[in-house]
């Protein structure tokens, strides 16, 4: 009987134990509200990441008037700055080209007594002009395959030996138009071995070397005069005389041969303008004048009067020069405007790399027309002027820009000159950008992301403690009492 009551009452008891505790633990939690909502909101932080990237590195390439090349193209991308480089390159394409149409040229060369009484370093002034002659023969032999020169020395005739001065004979053909350059430098040579008369008649010469010129129309001609003295002698019987007729009639055979298409290069050596000519009481360098004119106003197509310091130099590089046609391949006076697209103004910072190495470039975008300006007065045949400027996008850059696709430049325009000729070129290919944006969600582990299941409040808690013990005790003496009740 005891038995069967002892069971009942702790089956009693436990049931009511377990009962006791759900209604406490329900009535703890309903006590309780969380917004899970927010627990999410402090365990994690939402933030993000700017890149910038290349999207095509097109290549900005302008032809300036077939003469010069431009090209502007990235040349650096540094990603932890957010910055691209960009070059902008000149290049002149072109080489120093000589004319190589075909040229006729007769040296038509003093061998009057004076030329070889007067010395220059040592050596007579006849045989100074007949090495420089031959170093420019050189020099044209090079610069023009096509070119042909033939050879008249000038002087009088030996009246001693009953020849009649003052005739066309008072100059000799040495060397008809000839393409090889040693029979032209040996013709020059001797020079020397001709037989050497007393006065100038530099109106024979012109004439031998006039009608000596073939008949092509496609030819141009050239004769390069080289004397040391005003003419005294004509081919009218006329000699001894520096003015009147002798002057007349060689001023009119300059004119004539100009007229002709025969261009004249005459070099007076070493004229003095101070030492008198007793006949007409004018300096000699007053009496070249009247007849070949100044430097600035020649009869001829050019008229140096040449020191003999400067007789090599004049001969060798200044006749050279009016002698052989180079072609003008130089671009002058060039500006390049680029011009940057409205978001590259308002999003990235400007600066220069370096400067340009030729020309000049505005210090700052010019913001009324958001664009730079480099200028380059001159760019010679093979020089290559290049300019960098680098973009680095800015902290607080205008969010509507993401995953755009930005052009570096709208427009690119160029204005040059070559040979007095403008050049207007442009173009608006460019090359481009990309700022992109992405977003990273960071979990903070310190904070517990679900919530955490609560036990309710203290006192109930305490009343189970002390209920269960008191039932512990309870059942612990009626086992003690049983035990010894069935002894």
């Amino acid at each position: 009987m005891f038995k069967t009551s002892f069971k009942k009452f702790l089956y009693a008891f436990i049931t009511f134990i377990f009962f006791f505790s759900m209604i406490t633990n329900v009535l703890a939690t309903d006590d309780i509200s969380i917004n899970t909502e927010n627990v999410n909101e402090v365990a994690s932080t939402i933030t993000g990441t700017t890149t910038l990237e290349v999207v095509e590195n097109n290549i900005c390439d302008i032809d300036i008037g077939g003469i010069g090349q431009f090209e502007k193209k990235i040349t650096d991308f540094n990603a932890s700055e957010k910055s691209v480089t960009l070059t902008l390159t000149v290049t002149n394409t072109k080489e120093i080209e000589e004319n190589y149409k075909d040229v006729e040229i007769f040296f038509v060369i003093d061998n009057s007594s004076s030329m070889t009484s007067d010395y220059i370093d040592g050596v007579t002034r006849k045989q100074a002009v007949i090495n420089s002659a031959n170093s420019l023969i050189e020099k044209l032999f090079v610069s023009n395959p096509n070119v042909k020169i033939g050879i008249v020395g000038f002087s009088s005739l030996d009246t001693s030996a009953g020849e009649t001065e003052g005739t066309i004979d008072d100059a000799t053909l040495r060397l008809p138009l000839n393409n090889s350059k040693d029979e032209v430098k040996n013709a020059i040579t001797n020079l020397s071995e001709l037989e050497v008369g007393p006065r100038t008649n530099i109106e024979a010469g012109l004439t031998i070397a006039q009608n000596n010129f073939s008949e092509d129309e496609n030819v141009d001609r050239y004769i390069v005069l080289l004397t040391d003295g005003v003419p005294n002698n004509d081919t009218n019987g006329t000699f001894g005389t520096y003015s009147g007729t002798v002057a007349t009639r060689t001023k009119a055979k300059l004119e004539e041969i100009e007229n002709a298409g025969i261009k004249i290069i005459a070099s007076m050596i070493n004229l003095n303008s101070e030492t008198i000519e007793p006949t007409t009481q004018k300096t000699y360098r007053t009496l070249a004048e009247e007849i070949f004119g100044t430097e600035e106003n020649p009869t001829t197509s050019e008229y140096f009067y040449v020191p003999d310091s400067d007789l090599e130099d004049t001969i060798v590089n200044d006749i050279f020069d009016s002698l052989v046609t180079i072609k003008d391949n130089t671009l002058r006076n060039i500006t390049i405007t680029d011009y940057f697209p409205q978001e590259i103004i308002d999003n990235f910072n400007f600066e220069y790399v370096a400067s340009p190495n030729i020309g000049t470039v505005s210090q700052t975008v010019d913001t009324t027309n958001n664009s730079i300006t480099w200028n380059i007065e001159l760019l010679s045949e093979g020089e290559v002027a290049t300019l960098s400027y680098k973009l680095t996008l800015k902290e607080d850059y205008d969010k509507d820009i993401i995953d755009e696709i930005l052009p570096t430049n709208t427009n690119v325009d160029i204005v040059a000159e070559n040979n007095g000729t403008e050049i207007d070129v442009n173009s608006n290919v460019s090359p481009t950008i990309r700022v992109n944006y992405e977003e990273i969600v960071v979990i903070d582990n310190t904070i517990a992301n679900t919530i955490i299941p609560q036990t309710g409040d203290n006192s109930a808690f305490t009343f189970i403690a002390v209920i269960s013990i008191i039932a512990v005790v309870m059942i612990s003496r009626m086992i003690y009492l049983r035990k010894y009740s069935n002894k």
